[in-house]
């Protein structure tokens, strides 16, 4: 039987809205702050009044409003660690879509378990009067037999951020997260990536669907880039402009704006696999048009959709007792470091530097702002969901403009002009106080900002930017014969806050988690093994430890095989985390999984490496890694892991491509340190 086209529209109807309980509104710790010091803060988006609208709210009243927001501080949040002394938090991070990689992930958990679940559809997003309406009971799509469930009671997950993009079943893990954070909103926590917070940008670029599903697709004018300025490529404003074919702007926006040139045709292969689940109809029978894609990014990047409430209960930085979650690392940039050598004082001292969304006024250059780490941390938090919330006002004033001209027999479309698409797509001009009200987190999603300078993020910056922590080199090891000021600029923020360990993904790691010893007592872990399938594996058969007669063992990765993503089909890692003291004391940080050659390996404890006076989490010693002469890689090895059967992984990066070289235990025994 062929495919029923107005079938596939009355699902799409049904499809999107994802009921999720509400959680405390936000409240920052600075509930009445409209001044820090003696310095008005004033963001720099269409808010220019402090007045109107303060960086840190006053306290709202919860029954006065609809909105949500979800805080690591809220009262069900603090009753959970004060009901369990012992809490046990597992971690993932740069899913980026891929079903395969997640569902690998929950069965090798030991937080996580899949469980039995009748498949159910849904009504549309449309059927709900207005964005902020509550209705916690309402249905919603979950086409699958299976979701994803806590082993104990004392268990937590948080996720690290990038959601969708790369491994072909976007709606499934937007569906099986927002599905668990249902059912456990004090226990299921995660912090956006650029990924997620670029997809604010499908609203202005894409436009918002049509609620009635009886008008052909159409998409907005779109001005061009501003990154794109002067490169001649389609999209450079003063060249070939985006196209309005509503599948060609879409495979645009992915291919050439978001790093994903994949995403479209995988979306098209998601919604057939679904169509045919509801419809009972082969899925060799169904065919997905491009306007039916669209009308898929449109609905779930709207505020009612999978992407849309994923976003709302977001947050950019999530702290759990002395560990703190951000998708790339702390917001260290040459420019801020050398600022803060230059006026002899810590980078600490100010973070208005960590605020860039902050006007710059003479006023706020002349007096210093001082707010601690912890205040910051709400700041961003704060920011995210301020940002969010006039994102889904500006989106439900659009969509009440549209249907009022719709009433009166214009098409919205007709009425639009050069001049306001110029103003209504951020992208067009970037900065902060660029474009609709919300703009500013779509800047701080970004690497650089409009004029070229790298972005103060934890989004988007990286403890690794050149696939190996070499600021974290000892001083004499690094060319400068002195510490780095990344090294430095971390170490003390460790030291003036009570964050015992930092997680994070965003950058690519091979195919297990990084960890970097900042000291004896603080570490950061970039868990990010998105391209695990590309991790390269060396034997070393010509080092001098095969002329010790030690045969090392061959090992390699097995490839990418089926996966749509980089991921391939075996490697998998999990970041375990035991808290003790209602979540005040951290007592253990492991990971284990299963390496890309198919082995399997748990770590030991990172919080005994000190005291077993190993390398784990540093520089490996130059007698245990590949001779200089025979290594694939030039610069320094890094000590990765210290399995618990003794052997130890060290690995090497450059840019994306990562060595691993295993050292197993009688070798760690025999090799002495001649070099």
């Amino acid at each position: 039987m062929p495919f029923v086209r107005s079938f596939f529209h009355s699902y799409q109807r049904r499809y999107f809205f994802q009921g999720i309980p509400p959680i405390r509104t936000l409240e920052c710790r600075l509930k009445t702050t409209r001044y820090i010091g003696s310095v008005p803060l004033v963001r720099g988006g269409a808010f220019r009044d402090s007045a109107e609208r303060p960086l840190f709210h006053q306290t709202r009243d919860v029954a006065s409003t609809n909105l949500r927001a979800v805080s690591v501080d809220s009262t069900e949040f603090q009753n959970f660690l004060a009901e369990h002394d012992n809490i046990q938090l597992s971690y993932i991070t740069d899913i980026e879509g891929d079903k395969a990689y997640l569902d690998r992930y929950v069965q090798t958990s030991k937080v996580l378990t899949f469980t039995k679940r009748t498949p159910t559809s849904t009504i549309s997003i449309f059927q709900r009067r207005t964005i902020d309406s509550e209705d916690n009971n309402l249905p919603y799509i979950f086409p699958y037999d299976h979701c994803i469930d806590f082993l104990d009671s004392n268990s937590m997950l948080v996720f690290g951020g990038d959601l969708w993009d790369k491994g072909g079943f976007d709606l499934y893990v937007s569906r099986q997260l927002l599905d668990l954070k249902r059912r456990y909103p004090h226990r299921v926590f995660w912090v956006l990536g650029n990924r997620d917070i670029n997809k604010l940008r499908m609203m202005q670029e894409l436009g918002v669907p049509d609620p009635n599903f009886t008008k052909p697709v159409r998409v907005p004018y779109h001005p061009g880039l501003t990154w794109f300025r002067g490169s001649g490529r389609v999209g450079d404003p003063k060249g070939e402009l985006p196209s309005m074919d509503p599948g060609e702007r879409l495979k645009w926006i992915l291919g050439h704006t978001m790093g994903s040139p994949d995403a479209m045709e995988h979306r098209r292969q998601e919604l057939a696999w679904e169509a045919s689940f509801f419809s009972n109809t082969p899925l060799s029978e169904i065919k997905i048009s491009d306007d039916e894609v669209v009308r898929s990014y449109q609905e779930s990047c709207h505020p009612r959709g999978e992407m849309g409430l994923f976003l709302w209960h977001a947050l950019l930085a999530a702290r759990v007792g002395p560990v703190l979650f951000v998708h790339g690392s702390l917001p260290l940039t040459t420019e801020v470091m050398e600022n803060a050598k230059n006026e002899s004082r810590s980078l600490w001292d100010d973070l208005t530097f960590a605020l860039p969304w902050l006007e710059k006024t003479k006023e706020g250059n002349d007096h210093q702002v001082t707010i601690s780490i912890e205040q910051w941390m709400d700041a961003l938090n704060q920011f995210c969901h301020d940002n969010l919330e006039r994102w889904r006002h500006d989106i439900a004033k659009l969509e009440k403009s549209r249907h009022e001209l719709e009433e009166k027999g214009i098409d919205y479309y007709d009425v639009q002009t050069k001049q306001s698409a110029k103003k209504s797509i951020w992208a067009y001009r970037g900065g902060y106080g660029n474009g609709p009200p919300y703009s500013d987190l779509i800047q701080y999603g970004m690497g650089m900002t409009s004029d070229g300078k790298k972005n103060p993020t934890v989004v988007y910056n990286s403890f690794t930017p050149e696939g190996m922590p070499n600021s974290f080199l000892p001083a004499e090891k690094r060319e400068e014969k002195t510490e780095s000021d990344v090294a430095k600029c971390t170490r003390e923020f460790f030291a003036r806050s009570s964050i015992q360990l930092i997680l994070t993904g965003h950058k690519p790691q091979g195919d297990s988690p990084s960890p970097i010893r900042v000291d004896d007592s603080s570490w950061v872990i970039c868990a990010d093994t998105s391209y695990s399938g590309d991790t390269l594996w060396w034997d070393g058969m010509n080092d001098e430890r095969n002329e010790m007669g030690l045969n090392p063992t061959s090992r390699s990765n097995l490839g990418r095989g089926n996966s749509l993503s980089f991921r391939g089909d075996v490697a998998v890692s999990e970041v375990l985390i035991s808290l003790s003291k209602n979540g005040t004391s951290l007592d253990s940080v492991k990971y284990h999984g299963k390496l890309s050659d198919g082995t399997d390996y748990e770590s030991l404890n990172l919080l005994e490496a000190a005291s077993l006076q190993t390398t784990l989490g540093q520089v490996a010693p130059e007698h245990m890694v590949p001779d200089t002469l025979d290594s694939p890689h030039q610069g320094r090895w890094w000590t990765k892991n210290i399995f618990s059967d003794g052997s130890q992984l060290f690995h090497a990066g450059e840019g994306f491509n990562v060595w691993n070289y295993v050292v197993m235990q009688k070798e760690v025994e025999t090799v002495s340190p001649t070099k």
